[in-house]
């Protein structure tokens, strides 16, 4: 026979005792789950605070050591490419002189065939004018850009002229006013170029044909100057114009280059496989008592929750073995047990069976 029996108060007293101790057990339960949850939040926020600046504190490192050396690359580079400028510069330099210097003789032979054209028009009391360009592009054009100057003039005067004349000033006229300026563009253009044309060719034949020797002999020169110059300037062999201090700078400059890329390929990896786990294990350091702490407060809370986790399984066994058998699983609750115990002091019932039977007839009342 036990308590339930023989003192059915005591028995109801003592359940109710137990109850509230388990209900207390459930909140201190529920305040530590939030404690847990909390402490876990902060230990994980300051971690994860540490992390970013860990990893931002290395970018930073690593971008400040690659504009180091970008910057020194940076300043080979621009030194090289002005080595480059003062070599090309002194290669042009180099070619015109070259050029200047092989084609001398053939400027100075013009010259000279200028000179000799001239004096044979003095010597035969002919006009200078024939020895002039234009002479030659009027009247014995020997190349193509004479012979396309020509052209050019003879639809000038013959053609745009009375054109514009007509077309501008007398177009209101009509049609035979064209024709009259055509013939009297003719009369004059024309008269005039006849009337040159027979007092120095007519006239001055030998001299003429002089002058067309000489400025074919001109024009052979010129062409073999261009030529000259084409091939100094297609020449690849860059041996005539002492470039060697130009080229021992730029391999110095390039070499001085390619060992700052180097030095710099090497620093990257030192920083990869050394500084950055040191950056990273100082900061560490310097937050490792604080996040230890942190993660401390965790695990205690941890630990407590743990503990009244197993208090709730305990107590939960004990009241359903104790307790709920005899009074049933709908009336563990404070409200129930109460009332229970003053069914038992108004004397209603006497055993606790007849109390609960009483309780439930009274809620099947109300």
């Amino acid at each position: 026979m036990g308590l339930e029996t023989e003192n059915p108060k005591l028995f109801l007293e003592e359940a109710k005792e137990a109850l509230n101790s388990f209900q207390g057990i459930q909140e201190n339960l529920k305040a530590a789950l939030e404690k847990e949850k909390e402490a876990k939040q902060v230990y994980e926020k300051d971690r994860m605070a540490l992390n970013e600046k860990i990893e931002k504190t290395i970018n930073e490192r690593q971008k400040e050591l690659e504009q180091s050396y970008d910057q020194k690359i940076s300043q080979s580079n621009g030194k090289i490419k002005k080595s480059q400028g003062e070599r090309e510069a002194a290669k042009n330099k180099g070619m015109k002189e070259r050029i200047s210097d092989e084609t001398a003789p053939l400027k100075q032979e013009n010259k000279e065939l200028k000179r000799q054209m001239q004096g044979v028009c003095k010597r035969e009391g002919a006009p200078v004018f024939i020895a002039s360009k234009l002479f030659a592009v009027l009247y014995k054009p020997v190349s193509f850009m004479e012979f396309l100057t020509l052209i050019v003039l003879f639809l000038f005067f013959f053609a745009a002229i009375p054109l514009g004349v007509y077309f501008f000033l007398l177009k209101e006229k009509g049609i035979l006013f064209l024709a009259g300026i055509y013939l009297l563009d003719i009369l004059i253009f024309g008269g005039i170029y006849v009337l040159l044309g027979n007092r120095t060719v007519g006239k001055f034949r030998e001299v003429v044909k002089q002058s067309i020797s000489i400025r074919k002999r001109i024009l052979k020169n010129k062409k073999s100057i261009k030529a000259l110059a084409r091939d100094i300037r297609k020449d690849s062999d860059e041996g005539h114009y002492n470039l060697t201090e130009y080229d021992d700078e730029i391999a110095r400059l390039t070499q001085e280059r390619n060992d700052f890329i180097a030095q710099k390929q090497n620093a990257l990896h030192n920083f990869e496989t050394v500084s950055k786990e040191i950056i990273r294990d100082e900061l560490e350091n310097s937050e490792k008592d604080k996040l230890e702490a942190l993660k401390a407060e965790w695990q205690k809370n941890t630990e407590d929750r743990i503990a009244l986790e197993a208090s709730e399984r305990e107590n939960a066994l004990r009241l359903s073995k104790e307790i709920e058998q005899y009074i049933g699983k709908k009336h563990m609750n404070i409200e129930d047990i109460e009332e229970m115990i003053r069914i038992l002091e108004e004397g209603k019932a006497k055993s606790l069976t007849e109390t609960i039977l009483m309780l439930e007839e009274e809620k099947k009342e109300l």
